[in-house]
């Protein structure tokens, strides 16, 4: 464990996910007024289209976030609803999944963002789930080396076991991360999969300390992606052991649920008031 350092409000970032009905402008000026100062963005339509104008998308972009003074702290391109999976069996829809990531990891170091979000993929269900472990090491490796050209670290994370059979908890995490040794490949740890699989952050930090460079903190039951509040984990307990590792890395709120599709803001609120609320008990 490190030395003893209080978290801060400002670690704390929203994710843009729940406002896919909406424009950006509108999240974009909601999460400020709210008073996040760090966004995690999600790279799906209509805030962001991987087939547009690169260069073009890339400072339509930076200049929505620069005119409201908001950081892109992670960029998070869709991997679970796109057709988009590393580990697929089909030849063609593998190539283009490593291809799709490629171009993600160009649009972060455009943005001027530091990190990117990627996951295992999953092999089908009915198959060995080595012959996909396989396949989605193969594909890691070559998004790594782009990432590691474009200076831009992926913050790799675990799925829930009804998303993937690949990497789905400690244990497995720790069996992908022996694959890669660079500074360019860090650990994402998300409290959602994370409860499912009947661990805790104390787990993940003594397994990999720094190597965890992002955390999504979610409520939930203990699924959901629920806004803070709605479910049955315990935020002050994560923050505590944030606090206690030191960790001084960002914090997003993923919240996703569908009880807020009309008013995606409220959630944020709610988020943000229980961040407020678990830091003053620490």
């Amino acid at each position: 464990k490190g030395d003893f350092q209080m978290l801060s409000l400002k670690q704390f970032s929203a994710m843009n996910i729940l406002h896919g009905r909406f424009s950006l402008e509108y999240f974009l000026d909601g999460m400020k007024e709210i008073g996040f100062e760090s966004i995690e963005f999600w790279g799906a339509a209509p805030h962001y289209n991987y087939m547009a104008p690169q260069r073009e998308q890339q400072e339509h972009i930076k200049k929505l976030f620069r005119d409201r003074g908001l950081s892109m702290i992670c960029f998070t391109p869709e991997q679970c609803i796109y057709p988009f999976n590393i580990a697929a069996k089909d030849d063609l829809l593998r190539k283009q999944s490593v291809d799709y990531f490629l171009r993600c990891i160009e649009d972060a170091a455009g943005f001027g963002c530091e990190k990117i979000m990627v996951t295992p993929g999953w092999g089908n269900f009915d198959e060995p789930a080595e012959e996909a472990w396989k396949r989605s090491v193969e594909s890691m490796r070559t998004i790594l080396a782009k990432a590691e050209k474009e200076g831009v670290q992926i913050v790799y994370e675990i799925l829930q076991r009804s998303e993937s059979n690949l990497v789905t908890d400690l244990r497995t995490l720790a069996r992908m991360m022996e694959n890669f040794s660079s500074p360019y490949m860090a650990c994402c740890v998300d409290t959602v999969p994370m409860c499912c699989a009947g661990e805790t952050l104390e787990d993940y930090f003594r397994e990999f300390g720094e190597k965890i460079q992002h955390i999504h903190l979610n409520d939930g039951n203990p699924s959901g992606h629920l806004a803070w509040g709605d479910g049955t984990q315990d935020m002050e307990g994560h923050l505590k052991t944030l606090n206690e590792y030191g960790y001084q890395g960002y914090i997003t709120f993923e919240t996703c649920d569908g009880k807020f599709g009309l008013c995606p803001n409220e959630a944020f609120r709610q988020n943000y008031r229980e961040a407020e609320k678990a830091l003053g008990q620490l």
